[in-house]
């Protein structure tokens, strides 16, 4: 891997970053937001992702949908941090821009299956959801199940193993964020917990301890 790509795509997600602040401000509804400084929480966060994807992914094709991935879902957790929830304005969009991605990554290097593979795992984890969310009466948002649907395609088309660690890392990430709070007094008994963010950094320890193939490079 170029020793130079890492700095150079962490500066691509800080430029990144800096952009999707002003799509991502006009989403927040609460005036007490208006004094969080967005762009740059948002920059620093995503040219960190950025970098780790780098790191990991090196110049593979697949760093562009991840890459994708891990803009959109800075925004989406951020935005879920402050006014928890995980609007579809956004979701959707980086939903198809990652979809478009491995679909393109797909007919290029003739690896259908992994697309399937992929498609199979975005419906696997959204059903559970889905599931989870009747089941414990909304605990689950509408918006948790679109994210974990959109982690689950992404995470599918890395394989099964990836698919599940990054599920199971997500869910450990929330019960520890719960813990943490719960006991410093800063989230009450009935108080929900935002799921985006812990979701998407489980998916992001996933890739970086997922085995990655030596194919489908830029």
């Amino acid at each position: 891997m170029d020793g130079a790509l890492v700095p150079a795509w962490a500066c691509v997600g800080l430029l990144t970053g800096a952009a999707l602040a002003i799509p991502t401000r006009k989403l927040l509804v609460s005036r007490s937001t208006e004094v969080f400084p967005l762009k740059w929480v948002l920059s620093t966060i995503t040219a960190v992702a950025f970098a780790i994807l780098a790191w990991r992914l090196g110049d593979r094709f697949d760093l562009l949908p991840f890459s994708a991935l891990a803009a959109g879902g800075v925004a989406l957790g951020t935005v879920d941090v402050l006014e928890r929830r995980l609007p579809s304005r956004l979701l959707l969009p980086v939903a198809a821009a990652v979809g478009s991605l491995l679909l393109a990554s797909a007919a290029v290097h003739g690896t259908m299956s992994n697309l399937l593979q992929a498609l199979a795992g975005m419906a696997v984890v959204a059903v559970a959801y889905l599931a989870i969310a009747l089941v414990t009466g909304g605990e689950l948002g509408a918006g948790d199940v679109k994210l974990g649907g959109l982690l689950g395609l992404a995470l599918g088309w890395l394989g099964w193993p990836e698919l599940f660690a990054g599920t199971v890392l997500g869910w450990l990430v929330a019960a520890f964020s719960w813990l943490v709070l719960r006991t410093t007094g800063r989230l009450t008994r009935n108080a929900t917990l935002p799921m985006g963010p812990s979701l998407l950094l489980g998916a992001l320890l996933a890739v970086c301890l997922s085995a990655m193939p030596d194919t489908r490079y830029l």
